[in-house]
């Protein structure tokens, strides 16, 4: 005798509603959560504050590279100033995207002790000429900082690009930002560093 299951089949089906409602509402509450979001979370400063390392609190590392012209540069010859240290590369469709803003926030700000270091994958690059070309198409007139190793890239572990480190007057890491950055997000996060 064949019973009739569908009452089976609407309870069965109640519960993976269910269980997939809470599933969802979580996942929302942990993207909505500013203390789970990545990209805008406010890091704790590190029990370590001083230390050189990535983590807010600690000394950015230092580094030397060379910039389009060929001079040398190297991160503390920027202490006393704010910095904005941009990983990025040519073929990368959000730091096309996030380039235009950049060049906007630092037009405005470059007068207020601020600068803005953009060091490009070079050892990513298929044409050494498209940074060149790259920054011509989108006047860029803040520094850009050829990574030709990838030592740079690797040091500083910005494994997604774009990533951009915000880094106070001190030398000091305050926050990262992993992907586009916005002139809002720019302004409102210098804002908040000294």
């Amino acid at each position: 005798m064949i019973r009739n299951r569908k009452p089976l089949f609407i309870i069965l089906g109640f519960v993976l509603l269910l269980a997939l409602a809470v599933w969802v509402s979580d996942k929302e509450a942990a993207y909505n959560n500013p203390a789970r979001n990545t990209q805008e979370r406010e890091f704790k400063l590190s029990e370590k504050s001083g230390e050189v390392g990535l983590t807010p609190g600690n000394t950015a590392p230092n580094f030397t590279l060379k910039n389009l012209e060929g001079q040398t540069v190297s991160l503390k010859d920027y202490r006393g100033k704010k910095v904005i240290l941009n990983f990025w590369a040519t073929w990368c469709p959000p730091c096309r995207e996030e380039m235009p803003d950049m060049q906007k926030f630092y037009s405005e700000n470059q007068d207020k002790d601020m600068e803005i270091l953009a060091v490009n994958l070079t050892h990513a690059e298929k044409d050494k000429k498209a940074i060149g070309e790259f920054a011509d198409q989108y006047e860029v007139s803040f520094p850009i900082l050829l990574d030709r190793k990838g030592e740079t890239v690797n040091l500083f572990k910005a494994v997604s690009i774009p990533t951009t480190y915000f880094i106070d007057s001190e030398g000091t890491v305050q926050k990262v930002h992993i992907g586009p950055v916005t002139n809002h997000i720019l302004q409102d996060i210098t804002e908040r560093i000294k």
